[in-house]
């Protein structure tokens, strides 16, 4: 049994950081230090670093910096390219991996001005809903020790969950920034796609992974957005302004719980959440109503297995080859290799089958936006899972079921280029975060962040703290 919240008094997140700064009242250096110190403190328990950057950090600290988000302590996940750093993607084959220059994400959160402190950890090569690999060992949710921080963006989750740093960087390729905001209880907004620096060329539907990050208050994610997203003349959306406010006006909000490969309902703890959440909605002066499944889901659900399972063995080598270090099934945990052996079944015509679904899904379900603004979900369909339960040592078959129906909501939105966002709405009965997931048209990142200020000024999210917790004074 997990111990109840406590309650917060102020957020103490990277808006309070950046107030406290400007006032003079502390310094990116020590603002580091402090973080720093959390962090030793804090990794003991959870194991959130894949690899530490403390002295960079502290010497970063000690320059002036410039950018929205100057001198505020951050995680980078162990995907992007950092120069002269560790990028192992959490897998023991690159682990002698080190960066020959930044990625243009790294690029983009450098101008903003943040000091990542460490590089999170990650299950191997992005591939789980849990972060558990050989290379680091289990990363543990600071709600429950016994329990997933979610994946593949779970080490930053758990981190800011933690109170070690208030923002981390996130990325999703299927639902990562969301699947590791809501076991945690954060906020996780997935970016349309084209939005980042970096993705002005991102077009297709099967251009599926974008960047971000995790927080615990909208403001934060908001701010995050607004000095990483790409301001390139020629990019898909004219950049987001900064989020300060509210929305104002009603809303039409289709919701849908069933789980899409077996039509069954959520679990009775996500079921409540995601009711009170609709009733709250109501109050707001939305119109809540059932939404439709816009496509077969236990036909698509099959194709997206197939696509999963062809994309990841067709895309090893075109990695290796971008990395320069051979990669093989045997350099992989067991349940990767097991993947690998899944996707050699995927023939060509069959993967071709299955991106034309995946294809015919999100046109559908873009087509839904033209009646209704808002399209709501869990953001997983039981109470997030045990350490182990999609661990490494597991058979891809043996967890590909489990997994698709406990997670399986997301992932349309990265096939559809759409902006969602996980929110901590609530608690399942045994004290654990449960998330619910709001998604909107290409581009409409401005309209979920006020939607999101509206309800975390109803629920007030960031007063609950874990009972993992290293928050407190800022610095």
């Amino acid at each position: 049994m997990t111990k109840s919240p406590s309650v917060a008094t102020q957020a103490n997140d990277m808006i309070d950081m950046r107030a406290a700064l400007a006032d003079g009242r502390t310094t990116p250096a020590a603002l580091v230090e402090r973080a720093i110190e959390r962090a030793d403190a804090a990794n003991a328990q959870l194991n959130f670093i894949a690899w530490p950057a403390f002295e960079r950090a502290r010497a970063q600290a000690r320059e002036p910096r410039t950018g929205a988000l100057a001198g505020i302590p951050t995680l980078i996940k162990d995907m992007i390219d950092e120069k002269d750093m560790p990028a192992s993607w959490g897998a023991n084959v690159l682990r002698d991996h080190v960066a020959r220059q930044d990625g243009p994400y790294t690029m983009a959160i450098a101008d903003a001005g943040p000091i990542s402190i460490a590089r999170s950890t990650m299950p191997e090569l992005g591939l789980n809903v849990a972060t558990e690999s050989p290379l680091t060992g289990p990363t543990r949710n600071p709600w429950s020790l016994d329990h997933a921080p979610g994946g593949s963006s779970g080490g930053g989750s758990a981190a800011v969950a933690a109170g070690v740093v208030p923002v981390a960087h996130a990325s999703d390729g299927l639902g990562s920034i969301r699947h590791g905001a809501a076991p945690c209880g954060l906020v996780g907004l997935k970016p349309s796609r084209g939005r980042n620096i970096g993705d002005e060329a991102m077009h297709g539907f099967t251009d599926l992974g974008v960047n971000g990050c995790v927080s615990r208050t909208v403001r934060d994610s908001a701010a995050w957005l607004e000095a990483t997203q790409t301001r390139d003349p020629g990019a898909a959306f004219a950049p987001v302004p900064l989020v300060t406010e509210a929305i104002d006006s009603g809303l039409r909000i289709h919701c849908h719980a069933t789980v899409m490969r077996t039509g069954a309902g959520p679990d009775a703890g996500v079921a409540r959440v995601f009711a009170e959440t609709v009733h709250l909605l109501e109050r707001l002066g939305h119109s809540v109503c059932d939404g439709r499944l816009p496509f077969d889901g236990p036909d698509t659900i099959a194709a997206l297995n197939s696509f999963i399972e062809g994309r990841f063995t067709r895309q090893l080598d075109v990695l290796a080859a971008h990395i320069g270090i051979p990669i093989t099934p045997a350099d992989l945990e067991y349940r990767s290799a097991t993947l690998v052996a899944a996707g050699k079944l995927i023939d060509d015509a069959r993967f071709a089958g299955a991106t034309r679904a995946m294809e015919r899904a999100a046109i559908a379900y873009l087509a839904g936006f033209e009646t209704f603004d808002i399209w709501m979900t869990p953001t997983f369909s039981t109470e997030i899972v045990r350490i182990g339960v999609f661990g490494p040592d597991g058979a891809w078959q043996d967890q590909r079921d489990h997994l698709v129906d406990y997670a399986g909501y997301c992932w349309i939105d990265n096939f559809a280029g759409t902006p969602a966002i996980s929110l901590p709405m609530g608690f399942s009965d045994t004290g654990l975060p449960i998330g619910i997931q709001f998604a909107t048209r290409p581009g409409g990142e401005a309209l979920l962040l006020a939607l999101a200020h509206q309800l975390e000024a109803a629920v007030q999210w960031w007063r609950r703290t874990p009972p993992i917790w290293f928050g407190g004074n800022i610095a």
